[in-house]
C-alpha cells in the first residue's frame, strides 16, 4: 500500500502531541504520591487501511471508557538521588495576630469644689462727716451725733474756750470708718460683687474706678453700703480621672520564624493555657478640700447702760460731760431734782453702751467662735451669761467680750487619697519596615545674575510685645495722659484753685495745683501706693509727701501744716496723710498738688497736669 508523505507526517505530528500529554517526572524532592510510571507512556495509533502492517505488535484498540490502556502494576526501582541544589524557598511573611483593644471602660467624673474671692475684710479709714449749724445747736448735741466727745470735737474744729458756734458754720467729725475687701489673685470685680451681693457698677462708683480697671492683688476696694458679706464663692468643677479596671497587658508572640529548612518541619504549637491574671495598677489622687466656718457677720448692739460711782468733789456737769451727755439728760435719766444734789458711793447711770455681737451661723459652735475672735471659750460664756457647753441656734447674736480680736472665718483643710486604676496602655507595636529610599537630589536655588536691592519687610512684633519703643512723658498728648489716667486718682482736697497748672511768665511755672484749703483740712492720698518721701526737706515746699504708685505714677502734696504718714508707708486712696497747712513760705494755708508720670521704669517721671486725670 502506498504511504503517502502527507499523510504519514500528519500521523507523526498527532503521536507526538500524544507523548507530550502523557509525560511525567516529578521533582525528587517533592513529598511522595501515588506510584506512576517513570517512563512515557505512548497510545497506540490505528494505521490507515493502505499502511503496511507490523505483526509483532497487538493493535488491539483500548476500551472506550478509559483514555489510558491497562497498564501492568509492578514496584519501581528506587529513584536515583538527585543532584544537590542551592535552591532554598522563602518562608512564608510573619502575619502578627490582629490586635483586639481591651474592652471600652467609660470614665469617671470626680466633683472638685474651689474657693474663689477668698481675701479679706478690713477696716480703713473714710472721708469725716460734716455738720452744718442750725439755730438751736450745741457743741454737746453734735459732738453726740458723731459719737465723739465735745473737747476732740473742739480739737479738729480748732474751736477755742468757750466753744462758741454760730448757724451756718460747718463742723467737722472724726473720720469715718468703711469696710475694704483686699483684693486676691485672680480676683475680679464682678466676682467680688457677687460675694458682696452688690453690683459691679456699685462696686465701681464706691471705688471711683471703671468697671474695666483690671485689679492688682493687695488693693483695697471700699464696700458700698447695704452690701453683705455671704462669704467666698464656691465653684464645683467636674474633673476627669481613669474609670474601670483595664485588661491585663498580654504578652505580645514572640517573632521567631519556622525552620529554613525545606520541607517545614512541624512547629510546636504556642501554650494555649491562659495566662494569670494580672494584678490592675493603680494610681492615688489627693483632693485637697477646704472649707469656711464661722463665717457670721460681726454686728453693733446695744448693751446696758454705763454706771458712774460717785466720789468726792465729782459735780453733775462733769460727769454728764463724761457720758457725752447734756446736764438735761442725763438728770432726766437718774430722776435727779434740783438742786441735784449728790453723795459719794451714789451709783448714777449713763446712756446704754455701743457693743460688738457675732450673728450666729448654722453649725457654729461656741469653741469656734472663740477661736475666730481669739478670745476663750469660757470668757465668751460669761459674757453672755451661758454655759461654756451651750448649744447656739443660728442668728442669735453672741456678745463679744473685751479685747477679742476678730481673726476671719477659720479654714478647716482636708485630704483625701482615692486609689483609681491607672490608665491602660496597649503594648508597643513596631511599625513595618520600610527599606530605605535613595534621597532625591535637591533642586539648587537659582542665583540672581545680579544684586537684588534689600527692600525691608514689615517690623515683627516680639514674642512679648511690640518692638515699638513707648514714647516718653512729653511725648504724650493731653488725651492720651487722659485716656491713661482715668479712673486712677481722686481730689485730694476740695477747694479753689489757685494756681493751675502751666508756665506763668517771668520764667515761673507751676507743675501742679495749688488749692486753697483751711489750715487743719485732711489731705487724702489720691490713689493707693507707697510712700516714698515725707519730710521738710525739699525746699519751697514746706511739708512734703510723695507717694508712688502703680504704673509708673507719683503724687506729691505740699505746703503740709502736719504729715501723718511715714517712708515706705503703704496707704490706701481716700487716707488721711496730712492736714493742709501754709508750710514752705506761702501767704495763706493751701495744698500743693502735683502728678507725675514715667511711661518706663527708666525715664523719670515727667508733671502732667492733674486736672486731665482728676475725676471731674
Amino acid at each position: 500500500m502506498t504511504l503517502y508523505p502527507s499523510r504519514l507526517v500528519l500521523i507523526l505530528l498527532a503521536a507526538s502531541a500524544l507523548t507530550a500529554c502523557s509525560t511525567y517526572e516529578p521533582f525528587a524532592d517533592q513529598p511522595t504520591e501515588p506510584a506512576r510510571p517513570n517512563f512515557p507512556i505512548r497510545t497506540p495509533v490505528q494505521p490507515p487501511a493502505d499502511m503496511p502492517q507490523a505483526p509483532a505488535q497487538d493493535m488491539t484498540p483500548a476500551p472506550q471508557t478509559s483514555p489510558l490502556p491497562p497498564v501492568e502494576s509492578r514496584p519501581l526501582d528506587a529513584p536515583a538521588a538527585p543532584a544537590p541544589s542551592t535552591y532554598q524557598p522563602q518562608a512564608p511573611a510573619y502575619q502578627p495576630p490582629a490586635y483586639q483593644p481591651p474592652a471600652y471602660q467609660p470614665p469617671v467624673m470626680q466633683t472638685v469644689t474651689k474657693l474663689t474671692v477668698t481675701g479679706k475684710v478690713v477696716t480703713v479709714g473714710g472721708p469725716p462727716k460734716t455738720h452744718k449749724v442750725k439755730s438751736g445747736d450745741n457743741l454737746d448735741a453734735i459732738a453726740r451725733d458723731f459719737g465723739t466727745t465735745r473737747k476732740q470735737l473742739a480739737e479738729d474744729n480748732d474751736l477755742k474756750s468757750p466753744f462758741r458756734i454760730h448757724p451756718g458754720d460747718v463742723l467737722k467729725g472724726p473720720s469715718t470708718e468703711a469696710k475694704a475687701y483686699v483684693v486676691g489673685q485672680g480676683d475680679t470685680l464682678y466676682a467680688i460683687a457677687k460675694r458682696f451681693n452688690v453690683t459691679g457698677q456699685a462696686l465701681a462708683d464706691a471705688n471711683d474706678i471703671t468697671i474695666h480697671t483690671p485689679l492688682n492683688s493687695g488693693k483695697k476696694l471700699i464696700l458700698p453700703d447695704g452690701y453683705k458679706d455671704k462669704g467666698p464663692i464656691k465653684v464645683e468643677t467636674q474633673v476627669q480621672i481613669a474609670g474601670g479596671t483595664p485588661r491585663p497587658a498580654q504578652p505580645y508572640p514572640s517573632q521567631t520564624y519556622p525552620s529554613q529548612t525545606y520541607p517545614a518541619t512541624p512547629q510546636p504549637q504556642p501554650d494555649q493555657t491562659p495566662a494569670p491574671a494580672q494584678p490592675a495598677r493603680t494610681t492615688s489622687v489627693v483632693t485637697t478640700t477646704t472649707k469656711l466656718s464661722v463665717t457670721g457677720k460681726v454686728v453693733e448692739i446695744e448693751g446696758p447702760a454705763a454706771v458712774h460711782v460717785v466720789e468726792k468733789g465729782d459735780a453733775v456737769d462733769a460727769i454728764a460731760r463724761g457720758f457725752d451727755m447734756s446736764r438735761q439728760e442725763f438728770v432726766k435719766l437718774n430722776k435727779l431734782k434740783e438742786p441735784y444734789n449728790i453723795h459719794p458711793g451714789e451709783k448714777l447711770k449713763g446712756p446704754p453702751q455701743t457693743l460688738k455681737a457675732y450673728v450666729i451661723g448654722s453649725g457654729d459652735t461656741l469653741a469656734l467662735v472663740a477661736k475666730r475672735f481669739n478670745v476663750t471659750s469660757k470668757a465668751l460664756a460669761a459674757a453672755n451669761d451661758i454655759k461654756p457647753t451651750a448649744a447656739l441656734k443660728p442668728g442669735k447674736k453672741l456678745t463679744l467680750p473685751e479685747g477679742f480680736k476678730d481673726k476671719g472665718p477659720i479654714k478647716e483643710t482636708t485630704r483625701t487619697v482615692t486609689e483609681t486604676p491607672a490608665p491602660y496602655s496597649p503594648p508597643y507595636t513596631p511599625p513595618p519596615y520600610a527599606p530605605p529610599t535613595q534621597p532625591q537630589p535637591q533642586p539648587q536655588p537659582q542665583l540672581p545674575s545680579q544684586p537684588q536691592p534689600y527692600r525691608p519687610g514689615p517690623t515683627t512684633p516680639k514674642p512679648n510685645g511690640p518692638a515699638v519703643i513707648p514714647p516718653s512723658a512729653s511725648e504724650l498728648t493731653e488725651s492720651q495722659i487722659s485716656a491713661l489716667g482715668r479712673g486712677r486718682f481722686q481730689w485730694p482736697l476740695r477747694g479753689d484753685i489757685i494756681s493751675d497748672f502751666g508756665p506763668k511768665g517771668t520764667g515761673q511755672r507751676n507743675d501742679g495745683l495749688n488749692i486753697r484749703a483751711r489750715a487743719g483740712d485732711p489731705v487724702r492720698a489720691a490713689a493707693s501706693g507707697d510712700v516714698v518721701y515725707a519730710g521738710d526737706q525739699v525746699p519751697g515746699f514746706g511739708n512734703l509727701v510723695l507717694i508712688k504708685h502703680a504704673d509708673g505714677w507719683v503724687t506729691a502734696y505740699g505746703h503740709l501744716a502736719r504729715v501723718d504718714v511715714k517712708m515706705q508707708q503703704k496707704v490706701v486712696q481716700g487716707q488721711q496723710i496730712g492736714q493742709a497747712g501754709s508750710s514752705g513760705g506761702v501767704s495763706e494755708p493751701q495744698l500743693h498738688f502735683e502728678v507725675r508720670y514715667a511711661p518706663s521704669a527708666n525715664e523719670r517721671a515727667k508733671p502732667v497736669d492733674p486736672q486731665l486725670v482728676l475725676a471731674k
